[in-house]
């Protein structure tokens, strides 16, 4: 028994020296021994990649909706195109950023994605909603921007061939600037690693999931991979490939959004003075009706509590101008809708068409078609098959 108790004790002191010491001390080592050997390259500020996503169009569900709030469906789509990249163009300026993309949605990867919806848009006003969110997914802005159009913005020989919708994505810019000055140096290298850790990990989960966690739709980087990993710079070779893909997206939509310039800027003006005359209208038209409604009132009250003869008429004159006054407020209102539906007659149909990409890669010659967001998903989904071919070699041994 004492024998039996003696080397029980031996193999436990010998179990334990294993297992502090930590992995093999020869033979082939296992690809979690090296999980979190590597740090994630630090950068700065005027690094970070920004995506611009399409914006939101907003289109009402309801056809009947697009008279009453005056959109035109093609048009506003065109819009959507045409604002990220005016957009992308502002952040671009600023010279603060590294790469700033337009992309077809938020599939792509960046650091930070700035996300638009319109809300208004009708030569005279321009209203959008702004989300600006980083890759760990938190939400660093969110605001609504309105601008309203000067007739001189038609006219200021300083800035002809501007768009006079320019100044509200100057003021986005601005904002995404302050915002990324506050974000600290540690926190950018960490958005950083979660960057590459979440574009390495949609081609491999089981792999690269084990760096990164998320909770709630917040990513943390929990490690990551030593910097001659193979399966790392398999991926990196895929992501250079991938962010070349976006580079080259950017020629469509500059050319979509020089081609629609010139009928743009005719919509711009027209509709201008459209929405300014209804708004005008209907301005006056609530002005007229409003003072009319309490002439009327006035009126009738005098005449109605009037002992005399002379104070009756005063008290049905003045609630009969009260009541011309509504008529004319009417017939302003009318004016006003007449304006409204010669704006959406002044819709144009305008859409962004992308010409068919072929593709010259490695043995493969490839064929991209349809829609930008279509095209996009059909380059995800070949990235993906060069690196599952890679994975898996053709030599049988």
């Amino acid at each position: 028994m004492r024998h039996l108790i003696i080397w029980v004790t031996v193999l436990v002191v010998i179990s334990g020296c294993a297992t502090t010491t930590g992995g093999y001390a020869v033979g082939p080592r296992g690809e979690s021994e090296n999980k979190n050997s590597g740090i994630p390259k630090e950068i700065t500020t005027s690094q970070l990649s920004i995506l611009v996503p399409i914006f939101e169009p907003n289109i009402p569900k309801n056809s009947d909706d697009y008279k009453r709030k005056g959109i035109w469906p093609e048009l506003r789509r065109a819009e959507a195109n045409r604002f990220a990249v005016k957009l992308r163009d502002a952040l671009t300026d600023t010279t603060a950023f590294g790469a700033v993309r337009v992309s077809p949605d938020d599939t792509a990867t960046a650091h930070l994605y700035v996300h638009g919806k319109i809300l208004q848009s009708n030569g005279e006003d321009i209203h959008f909603s702004v989300s600006v969110m980083d890759i760990a997914g938190k939400r660093l802005l969110k605001k609504t921007y309105k601008h309203r159009v000067s007739e001189y913005a038609f006219n200021d020989p300083r800035k002809k061939g501007v768009d006079v919708y320019e100044p509200i994505f100057t003021k986005v810019a601005i904002d995404v600037v302050k915002l990324t000055k506050k974000l600290k140096t540690k926190y950018i290298t960490q958005l950083n690693g979660i960057e590459e850790m979440r574009f390495a990990e949609s081609f491999s989960p089981d792999y690269f999931s084990g760096y990164i966690s998320s909770r709630y739709k917040a990513t943390k980087l929990i490690g990551f991979p030593a910097d001659n990993d193979p399966m790392l710079q398999r991926v990196r070779s895929l992501r250079v490939r991938d962010q070349m893909f976006i580079d080259n997206i950017q020629v469509d939509y500059d050319d979509f959004s020089q081609t629609m310039n010139a009928d743009y800027s005719t919509w711009q003006k027209q509709a201008f003075y459209e929405s300014k005359a209804a708004r005008e209208a209907k301005s006056a038209a609530n002005a007229q009706m409003f003072v009319g409604i309490l002439a009327v009132a006035a009126g009738a009250s005098a005449a109605s509590n009037s002992n005399s003869r002379g104070g009756y008429d005063r008290g049905l004159a003045l609630a009969t101008v009260g009541v011309a006054s509504i008529a004319s407020g009417v017939q302003k209102s009318k004016d006003s809708k007449a304006h409204m539906e010669s704006l959406s007659e002044i819709g144009r149909s305008l859409n962004i068409q992308l010409a068919p990409k072929v593709i010259e890669m490695e043995d493969r010659t490839i064929e991209l078609t349809g829609t930008a967001s279509e095209q996009y998903t059909s380059w995800r989904r070949y990235l993906r098959e060069i690196y599952l071919s890679e994975q898996t070699p053709e030599t049988v041994l």
